[in-house]
């Protein structure tokens, strides 16, 4: 199933979860459409938890396309501490926009999912018609089963009230406005925080979790922000996710060589191996988001070196007026 927006006829759109790096990415994406009134929600304005005021959000902007990105979720060390309080809020979130999505008889709704909401492999590609088939990988359980409640509810909807409500996988991604919460930071905002604080603070070597032998790929923010933009207009299959990643999968061990390099750190590079790897492996499959948003296979994604330059230099900007990056 597709189906195309009309951009040239005014439309409304919520994105939740619209102060993170995600959701302004996605608002940039959509503003550029033109003709597209975009409601931004961010938590300080609307907690999402709380039924009664995502209703009343809903109520004052009558949106006629939501994408749904916001979550509660952080690093493995996060996960570790607050497992139960990352399940509840990230479905709890996601119950209650779905279900407004419902009532307020929304054209579409897109739901962001993780994609350690995959069974726990390391061997193969992974296919949306084997998302259901295990559990995720132990570290990232909590944040992984959580969305994965919400392709569920997404397809009851659909099959009891007919709301299109669908799910995209996401992979990695990273860029500025990422968060840099020494507790909430990712792999790739990890690395650029350590590795120019390592710079600046002369220290000879910076030490790294794992083996790096884990192969990831990373989706620059901008190029995240356009691939889940383009599945609003134009992926309409409520009954099955669908992936959106590069397909090109990069180690960690090179991708922290290359920040290293492109923060200009001179120092050695150490891996703690009593720390955990996660998931060995995590390669999305991109052969059907190929075939259901560019058919002639002409998107072109910004390379990792150039992507984690432009990702540096908003970090060592942001880290003047930011104490707290540092």
């Amino acid at each position: 199933m597709s189906g195309n927006i009309n951009w040239k006829v005014k439309q409304k759109v919520m994105v939740t979860g619209a102060e993170s790096m995600i959701g302004r990415a996605i608002t940039w994406s959509l503003a550029r459409k033109g003709n597209v009134v975009i409601d931004v929600v961010s938590h300080p304005e609307c907690d999402l938890l709380d039924i009664n005021q995502t209703r009343s959000r809903f109520q004052s902007f009558k949106p006629d396309y939501v994408i749904h990105a916001a979550g509660y979720n952080g690093g493995i060390e996060w996960n570790k501490r607050y497992p139960a309080k990352i399940f509840y809020r990230t479905v709890q979130m996601g119950l209650n926009v779905l279900e407004m999505c419902h009532r307020f008889k929304v054209q579409r709704v897109q739901s962001i999912i993780s994609s350690c909401a995959y069974p726990d492999t390391d061997s193969e590609e992974l296919k949306e018609e084997n998302f259901w088939n295990g559990a995720s990988n132990p570290s990232v359980e909590c944040h992984g089963h959580a969305k994965r409640f919400l392709d569920a509810f997404s397809r009851q909807l659909y099959k009891e009230h007919g709301t299109m409500a669908t799910s995209v996988i996401l992979n990695n991604s990273y860029g500025p406005h990422d968060n840099y919460d020494v507790n909430k930071t990712k792999v790739v905002g990890a690395m650029v925080k350590r590795f120019v604080n390592a710079r600046d603070k002369k220290l000879p070597h910076v030490e790294c979790w794992g083996s790096g032998k884990p192969l990831r790929e990373f989706v620059y923010c901008e190029d995240a922000g356009d691939l889940i933009v383009r599945a609003l207009e134009k992926y309409c299959n409520p009954m099955l996710p669908l992936n959106l990643s590069t397909g090109i999968e990069v180690s960690i061990k090179e991708l922290a060589e290359t920040t290293a390099k492109v923060a200009r750190y001179k120092g050695d590079i150490r891996w703690d191996t009593t720390k955990q790897d996660g998931q060995l492996r995590k390669k999305l499959s991109t052969k059907r988001m190929f075939e259901e948003l560019y058919p002639n296979r002409d998107k072109k994604f910004t390379p990792l070196k150039r992507g984690l330059r432009q990702t540096v230099k908003w970090y060592e900007d942001e880290r003047k007026t930011n104490p707290t990056f540092s």
